[in-house]
């Protein structure tokens, strides 16, 4: 059965790795929806809950930090976030409570299974 809480934005620019994550989500039982743009990821998050946002630190159009930023400026509600990134260490992580945890890329199937046992506790 598909609710808001096994829902997951998944917000990917990169052309393999987007469709191959929500492949993959899918196939775990998860409804995926992909966003390759803040924007995009701004619209999705307007029409329907999600239970998890996976976010990639550099989109196109900005970047995970002015994404979370925008989505506060307009008072929406942000789900939990698992951020994607090549970096060490995001900058001033500590100022995004959004977000639970990073995934640094490049990343396995298990570490993604492991990140998502423990935001999706009820999966």
């Amino acid at each position: 059965m598909t609710t808001p809480a096994n829902t997951i934005l998944l917000v990917e620019d990169a052309q393999d790795l987007g469709p191959l994550l929500r492949e993959t989500l899918e196939e775990w039982s998860h409804r995926a929806v992909l966003a390759q743009t803040g924007a995009e990821a701004m619209e999705a998050l307007a029409r329907e809950p999600v239970g998890l946002v996976l976010l990639d630190h550099e989109l196109p159009d900005m970047t995970a930090p002015e994404l979370l930023g925008a989505l506060r400026d307009q008072r929406r509600v942000i789900p939990r976030v698992v951020l994607m990134t090549a970096w060490p260490r995001p900058e001033s992580e500590e100022d995004w409570p959004e977000i639970v945890d990073v995934l640094h890329k490049p990343f396995d199937l298990s570490a993604l299974a492991a990140v998502l046992k423990r935001h999706l506790p009820d999966r």
